[in-house]
């Protein structure tokens, strides 16, 4: 069994005794309990000894998850660094609306959200697409627009009709209108967001945010903002700073909420310290910090530079960290991973862990990891260089086929 309890919980619509009415006096405890509990999480919180799943494998960037490692998990999701580096467009995009507040709806944003699809669809290799607002009204508009969009448009609705119903891997992949009460469960290649929020005609921003503002309500912001693997696009008619109520808010949803706001400002700008100030903002403590670069990894970084590479030092964080990467300057992307031993060793004391699951997993997130033992460098620096130069070769080849 496996379960989180930083996403969605029931609501109170399916919180019901088994056969209604008070326990029968032959209940045993544990049958009662079972009965008596909210979720089978919550059941087996209490019985069993929990265990954390610490890797992410979803999102393909690092910024998709970044937000929800640090508000909800402490910074203890195992994520990796981007194996692609900084070219084109942010993995978040944040899309600025001129948009207005009336009966609980935004035109403009829902009108933006047809246009991004539009154009998502015109694309070669279409992505997947889930959209998903902040309340009812929103969605409904949106998938109204959306048919509206289709009757007007034949080329349009011919890749919509195509997209509602993909398949991917035998399970569902077509697209979705929904909103944070029910997406869980789901993920896509994009996402986009409406929130709806503005200025009414009065030119007064709301104070309300719906089931964010409910206890337990900043997770179903976890849920929504974790749902892509390539690409989101904030689609907004509001600046963070608009919503000064939100600091005043009982919960911790609209809290959060205008932080996401904030961290995706950041990251759609391209402004990397500023989104880290925003993470770091979050966490109840520092994290430990990552291991020191010792001389062994600096001699080889600058005998490679020398060899005519370009090199960075230090991606990802102290548990997920890659001591040295090869980058590509003409494709943007990292061709090799290099990871020094003592590096490897401060990651992970279990062997298992070290050797096969942490290397998989970086793998599996486009890394190609070349393990550096810092006794081959003491014993022959010409032979690790050539070791290097073999494995770049080795994968720009295979990349090329």
């Amino acid at each position: 069994m496996s379960g989180d309890n930083k996403q969605l919980r029931p609501t109170s619509v399916f919180l019901k005794r088994y056969a209604g009415g008070e326990p029968s006096p032959n209940e045993d405890l544990n049958t009662q309990a079972a009965l008596e509990a909210e979720s089978l999480l919550d059941l087996a919180s209490s019985r069993l000894k929990p265990a954390r799943l610490t890797y992410h494998y979803r999102s393909k960037y690092a910024e998709l998850i970044d937000f929800s490692n640090y508000a909800f998990y402490e910074g203890r999701l195992l994520v990796a660094p981007n194996a692609a580096r900084g070219r084109g467009a942010p993995p978040i995009e944040r899309v600025k609306v001129a948009g207005r507040w009336i009966d609980r709806r935004n035109k403009p944003e829902a009108a933006a959200v047809v246009g991004l699809v539009k154009k998502l669809y015109k694309t070669g290799a279409r992505p997947s697409v889930g959209i998903v607002t902040f309340n009812v009204e929103q969605q409904e508009l949106i998938q109204d627009m959306l048919d509206a969009e289709c009757r007007k448009d034949s080329a349009f609705k011919a890749a919509y009709f195509a997209e509602l119903n993909r398949k991917e891997d035998g399970g569902d992949a077509g697209i979705f209108v929904k909103n944070l009460e029910n997406v869980q469960g789901d993920e896509r290649d994009v996402i986009v967001f409406s929130t709806a929020y503005a200025r009414d005609g009065e030119g007064k921003i709301t104070s309300q945010f719906g089931s964010l503002s409910a206890a337990g309500g900043e997770n179903r912001l976890n849920v929504a903002v974790t749902r892509a693997k390539d690409k989101i696009y904030l689609v907004t008619s509001a600046e963070p700073e608009d919503f000064v109520s939100a600091e005043a808010a009982k919960n911790a949803g609209p809290r959060l909420f205008k932080k996401y706001l904030q961290y995706a400002r950041a990251v759609s700008d391209g402004n990397g310290a500023e989104a880290r100030l925003i993470l770091e903002s979050m966490l109840p403590a520092p994290l430990p910090a990552a291991p020191a670069a010792g001389a062994f990894e600096a001699e080889l970084k600058a005998e490679l530079e020398r060899a005519g590479y370009a090199v960075d030092a230090g991606l990802g964080g102290a548990s997920c960290r890659i001591s040295l990467a090869i980058r590509d300057k003409a494709r943007g992307k990292y061709v090799l991973g290099i990871e020094c031993d003592y590096a490897a060793r401060a990651a992970s004391a279990d062997t298992l862990e070290r050797d096969v699951y942490r290397l998989n997993f970086l793998e599996s997130r486009g890394w190609n990891v070349l393990r550096v033992w810092s006794r081959d460098w003491w014993l022959s620096r010409a032979g690790v260089i050539k070791a290097v130069e073999k494995a770049i070769k080795r994968i720009t080849a295979e990349q090329k086929l």
